[in-house]
């Protein structure tokens, strides 16, 4: 009796051993894959702040900008990690750009957001129309 309960619990150790060891390289994997995903991410956010800085872009309309920034963002590429793609996307009413980051089959997702006026790259605070005489005492 006292061996099959040894025998029973020794199974049991060396099963829960091999399920944390599998989780355990899972997770290592896992981590260096946002490693990867983050430092491209920084190099890429350097490289569009180092072009602000050096090109010194006239500020535009926002939509102008953020077409630029992607052009920027595309071009500070570096190697990413193993089954992880990079897309640059710009958001509809113009200013700005998601750029995303997705891996292991959609599970994994890294979104950052630029907008121009961040960069200084467009006018914060929109053109308002012209006053008048009667508008000015108002």
């Amino acid at each position: 009796m006292a061996v099959a309960v040894f025998s029973l619990s020794a199974t049991s150790s060396v099963r829960l051993w091999g399920s944390s060891a599998v989780w355990s390289q899972a997770a290592a994997a896992r981590e260096a894959l946002v490693s990867g995903i983050e430092a491209d991410l920084l190099r890429r956010t350097h490289h569009l702040r180092a072009s602000v800085a050096r090109d010194q872009p006239a500020p535009a309309s926002c939509e102008v900008a953020a077409a630029w920034m992607v052009s920027r963002l595309a071009s500070g590429a570096s190697s990413l990690p193993q089954g992880v793609h990079k897309q640059l996307e710009l958001v509809p009413d113009g200013g700005a750009v998601w750029l995303i980051y997705t891996a292991a089959a959609g599970q994994l997702e890294r979104r950052r957001l630029f907008t121009a006026a961040a960069h200084g790259l467009c006018p914060v605070v929109p053109e308002l129309p012209a006053m008048t005489d009667l508008e000015v005492g108002a």
